[in-house]
């Protein structure tokens, strides 16, 4: 896992083929340290990049809890609200992605 200096986090994808590396996507963290905070969740907008580069490490999981194979990291570019304005069971993939549009002028 990181060192004590560097933030785990975990996401999770519908399908492994959604995982974009590269380019700013949103996402759902999900902290990995020890400790109280660990588990709590973030909504953000982040660069994820296979192998490793600059950012924290992240685990790829599929919805079902079965881990990507590689290794990812993280650079967050900008924080999204906590609370995601959506309809309830529909699809939470599709109201992140709007959270993440930029506002209009």
């Amino acid at each position: 896992m990181a060192s004590s200096s560097e933030r785990a986090w975990d996401t999770f994808v519908r399908r492994p083929g959604d995982l974009k590396c590269g380019g700013e996507a949103p996402l759902v963290l999900r902290d990995l340290r020890p400790g109280r905070g660990k588990y709590g969740l973030r909504h953000v907008v982040g660069i994820v990049r296979e192998g490793d580069g600059p950012g924290d490490l992240l685990v790829v999981r599929t919805v079902v809890g079965v881990v990507l194979p590689g290794s990812y990291t993280v650079e967050i570019v900008r924080e999204l609200p906590q609370e995601i304005a959506g309809t309830p069971y529909q699809d939470f993939y599709g109201a992140l992605q709007r959270a993440a549009e930029p506002e209009p002028a």
